[in-house]
């Protein structure tokens, strides 16, 4: 399972029950953060999930609600004696903020921080998966990202009751791309395994609904989009942000599995549910993130398993 944390999700300003914007992906034991606004370290040192195995950050825009937390993590991690480097990515100019945010104040570092301004498209590879930024619409230069799974090779258990053989080690050495021989017959991958595309989850940042993001989106599992205000605040106004109408627009026509808003104005502190009720009206399968709430992944399963 891939687990997925929404650590802060007002927007602009921090507030009593919400931290700013911050979202942890716990991939096979590896964290990645997605923006580290003011709270993020704190909130997971509350989950317990792994502060020092944070390995990538990825800030969609150098906005202070979306990079406020990072300081304070960077020297976090150096007082517990950390030794890897940490890679910072974000749009263009993010070497300069970083190295501008390390050379505040007066603390050494047990390890490097590097910033890396990606190009769009440019992809970030890791060990199983890759995570590629893309433009959105916003007052300064911004990116969403699409973090991806390797394609992989799975056994269908179908195919193998279709065959009447059951699980065991010479089935794993199928999986791991040779023939074998069973009770007589011999078995290779194409008769027994399905390449399973790998699970996609994006998010978005702070940007207006543009047609980048239903391209970037398409066919995700996880679509996490900002929902600022509603649509009614936001008729009449230019923004640089979405209602959240426009964010089960956009998770209807990218045909993603599930929507969760996040970003919501101070208005919505106490009581996010209208921000819900008009995403469900247009995609049913919405949901609010909610600081610490946690979010579960499933592996995908070989097609001839489906029902």
């Amino acid at each position: 399972m891939i687990d997925l944390h929404t650590l802060g999700t007002s927007s602009a300003v921090p507030t009593s029950r919400r931290d700013l914007a911050a979202n942890l992906l716990n991939f096979e034991g590896e964290r990645l953060l997605f923006d580290c606004g003011e709270g993020a370290q704190k909130s997971i040192m509350k989950l317990q999930i792994g502060l020092m195995d944070i390995e990538k950050v990825f800030i969609t825009h150098w906005h202070a609600d979306h990079f406020s937390g990072l300081l304070g993590l960077v020297q976090t991690l150096s007082m517990e004696g950390r030794e890897r480097t940490l890679h910072v990515y974000g749009p263009e100019r993010t070497g300069e903020f970083t190295d501008q945010m390390l050379n505040i104040g007066y603390f050494d570092r047990s390890y490097e921080v590097v910033g890396h301004a990606l190009e769009e498209d440019e992809v970030v590879e890791g060990d199983g998966y890759e995570v590629r930024p893309f433009k959105v619409q916003h007052s300064v230069p911004a990116y969403g990202y699409v973090f991806k799974e390797d394609e992989e090779l799975k056994v269908s258990k179908t195919k193998m009751e279709d065959h009447g053989l059951e699980s065991g080690p010479e089935i794993g050495k199928v999986k791991n791309g040779e023939t074998v021989e069973i009770d007589g017959e011999e078995y290779g991958p194409g008769d027994l395994c399905e390449k399973v595309p790998g699970r996609k989850i994006v998010y978005t940042g702070d940007t207006a609904a543009h047609e980048r993001i239903v391209e970037a989106a398409e066919g995700a599992d996880v679509l996490i989009h900002e929902a600022t205000v509603t649509q009614e605040m936001l008729k009449g106004r230019a923004s640089r942000h979405s209602s959240s109408l426009q964010a089960a627009e956009m998770a209807k026509r990218a045909d993603v599995d599930k929507l969760i808003l996040t970003h919501f104005s101070r208005m919505f502190d106490k009581d996010p549910s209208p921000l819900l009720e008009e995403a469900q009206e247009v995609f049913e399968d919405t949901e609010l993130a909610e600081d610490g709430k946690h979010f579960g992944i499933e592996p995908h399963r070989p097609e001839s398993e489906k029902d």
